[in-house]
């Protein structure tokens, strides 16, 4: 009996419950216009001369100190402007500076110190893993490279690519992880011996090079690879036109001039243009 007593009052409990709540669902709606109306007659009394004002003093007190802001992102874009003569206002009105246009031979000129860079760092990792060189030998040239890669990326990648610098930024520095891995891999017994050619660790070494290396393609193409690329027409025809393609390193184009169709597009010399790639 006692089973059941208690079962019966777990039951009306349950109904109490439930019948409470279609009763607060109930009166839910006339209680969110009860609040909207009271929040209506809250803002009437507002005086909203007085909120014109502060936003007003708000709005100046901010605009005095943004001509005075000096943070280190701010200071970084203007050094690199005026280190590329790019002309700055003297006044307080807002900065806003274009790209400007690279010669496409100094372009592809700093992705090949790029590329030359990144390879050395990896060679020199090798070297040393091989023990042709000694650590205080190995760890100045790597900490020189790094430098040089940094500098290269930021000072001249950046300004040069504005929209791609996230993909060489990381496509070189992935380059800097492989040979920070390949270093890794040599220092650790257990990985070097846990192939079949133990006898030959050195292979195991070559074998997560090239397993990095091999993650790093995979990797930058899954993320920024694409199959457009974008031109300069530096002579437009009827029917074709020759277009002027930096280093794309999203597309895999080399820098050349190619002959395009129009596809019935009306295009100007100087136009840029949006171009589609085949097998990227």
């Amino acid at each position: 009996m006692d089973f059941f007593s208690r079962l019966g009052s777990a039951v009306i409990a349950l109904f109490n419950i439930m019948g409470t709540a279609i009763f607060e669902l109930v009166r839910l709606p006339g209680r969110i216009r009860r609040a909207a109306s009271g929040l209506r007659e809250g803002l009437s009394r507002v005086e909203v001369d007085e909120i014109r004002d502060k936003i007003h003093d708000t709005t100046r007190t901010i605009g005095e100190r943004i001509p005075v802001q000096r943070d280190e992102e701010v200071r970084e874009i203007l050094e690199e402007a005026r280190n590329h003569d790019i002309r700055i206002p003297e006044d307080d009105a807002p900065i806003i500076i274009r790209t400007p246009q690279f010669d496409p031979a100094e372009k592809e000129n700093a992705v090949l110190k790029l590329q030359i860079t990144a390879s050395l760092f990896i060679i020199i990792s090798i070297v040393y893993v091989f023990n042709f060189i000694s650590i205080l030998v190995f760890l100045p040239a790597a900490l020189l490279l790094i430098v040089l890669l940094l500098y290269i990326l930021y000072r001249q990648i950046r300004v040069m690519y504005p929209g791609d610098f996230e993909a060489y930024r990381d496509f070189f520095l992935m380059y800097v992880a492989v040979g920070v891995v390949i270093i890794l891999v040599s220092g650790n017994s257990a990985l070097t011996m846990a192939f079949p050619f133990v006898f030959f660790p050195a292979l195991t070494t070559l074998l997560f090079a090239v397993i990095a290396v091999a993650a790093v393609f995979l990797i930058f193409r899954v993320r920024y690879v694409r199959d457009y690329t974008f031109g300069e027409v530096i002579e437009a025809g009827e029917n074709t036109s020759y277009v002027r393609v930096d280093y794309d390193i999203r597309s895999n184009v080399k820098p050349d001039v190619y002959i395009v169709e129009n596809n019935g597009f009306h295009v100007e010399v100087h136009d840029t243009v949006k171009l589609a790639v085949e097998g990227s």
